[in-house]
Order: C-alpha cells, then sequence, then structure tokens
C-alpha cells in the first residue's frame, strides 16, 4: 500500500555540539556527538526522501542550512511547539493530519528506520487510530494517528519520555483497543548502541571498538 495520504513528520534538533546526543558527549565529546547526530540524522533524511506523501521537518530550533535542505527536497519546515516532548508531538501529529489522513512522527536516531516499517505504520492505521514503533529499550521509534481529534495539548501528559517506560506511559493514554503496536527496533542513545551501529555499518567503524 503506498504511503501518498500518509503525512511523515520527522522530528529533529538543531545541529549544535553540546546540544545534541547528550548522553555520548561524557565518551566521545561534544564534536564526535555532533557527528554521530548528524549522520544518524542524514540517514533519517534520506528515508524520507523516498517517502511518497507529504513530509514535514520538525526542527526545536532553527538551523538554516538544514531547513534550505528540507525546503529544496519540497518538504515544509516547522518549529516545534510545547513545554514538553509529548505536547510538541502532540501538535506536530495535529498538524500532520491537516495535510494528509494519517500522520507518521519518526526521530531522527534510529538508523534501521526504512520504509517498509514506515508501510507497516500506515497499514495498521487502517484499523487503529493510533500505531506505535516500539524500540528496544522500552520506548518508541515511531507514532502515528489518523484521527486528530485524539490530539490535544495535554493527550501525552504525565510519559515518562526518554528512559523504559515511554511506551508502556504512552499506551495508557488511549483506550486499549485503539493502539497497535509495530515490532521493536532499536536507536542510538548510549555509547553501546554507538558500537551497534558501527558494528552494522551505519557509523564509521571508528566507533565500533
Amino acid at each position: 500500500m503506498a504511503n501518498t495520504d500518509t503525512a511523515l513528520l520527522v522530528f529533529a534538533r538543531a545541529r549544535r555540539a553540546g546540544q545534541v546526543k547528550t548522553r555520548l558527549i561524557p565518551r566521545y565529546g561534544d564534536d564526535a556527538a555532533l557527528a554521530i547526530y548528524q549522520a544518524l540524522l542524514q540517514r533519517t533524511l534520506a528515508v524520507a526522501g523516498e517517502h511518497p506523501g507529504p513530509v514535514q521537518l520538525w526542527l526545536d530550533q532553527v538551523d538554516p542550512p538544514l531547513q534550505q535542505q528540507a525546503r529544496d527536497a519540497g518538504w515544509q519546515v516547522c518549529l516545534q511547539q510545547g513545554r514538553d516532548l509529548g505536547e510538541r508531538m502532540a501538535h506536530a501529529l495535529s498538524e500532520g493530519l491537516k495535510v494528509a489522513g494519517k500522520a507518521v512522527l519518526i526521530g531522527s536516531d534510529c538508523p534501521v528506520m526504512d520504509g517498509h516499517y514506515l508501510r507497516l505504520a500506515t497499514e495498521a492505521l487502517e484499523d487503529h487510530p493510533v500505531v506505535f514503533g516500539a524500540s528496544e529499550d522500552g520506548g518508541y521509534v515511531l507514532i502515528g494517528s489518523h484521527c486528530v481529534s485524539l490530539w490535544s495539548e495535554a493527550r501525552l501528559k504525565g510519559v515518562r519520555f526518554g528512559g523504559r517506560h515511554a511506551l508502556a506511559d504512552s499506551q495508557a493514554c488511549f483506550a486499549q483497543g485503539d493502539v497497535a503496536v509495530l515490532p521493536a527496533l532499536w536507536d542510538v542513545d548510549e555509547p553501546d548502541d554507538v558500537v551497534r551501529a558501527a558494528r552494522s555499518g551505519y557509523l564509521l567503524a571508528l566507533y565500533a571498538q
């Protein structure tokens, strides 16, 4: 099934040393953490470039070269709005659903995200108003919906993001039958994830040690 009626929303941070991949900084330093983030982000943007429907790049703050890259690809560029991650995602999903019948939001640090997984999310939204793409650490790498009325500002209030409770907490914000959960992928948050990504060919081999 084509994803032409699915808006793909990519959440990303502006590329500033010391402000991205902060859990990696103690081991790798500011500049290397930024380089790792940049590699993961560009991989995500390449996946987004294959998406047949509308694409929106949602940034936490301005990054003019990245914004130009997105505009050159024909994408809409937006700034995240909200007091926490839950509010920012709810706002983005509600905006994405203004331009397409479904909206799927992904981050920029899952090197194994691909078009097939995005299609699985779109297919799940045929039968459920909400879909999550689980991550191995208890969080999630994707959230999608086809129901704009679900996305009030407070929909994900109280979710413990950034840890092993994020997916379970987020699922609890919806009726049980409304949620589909896709098979778990993995993302890059900790130094061990960097090693895994390098050994899998997603990052430079120098990070494989």
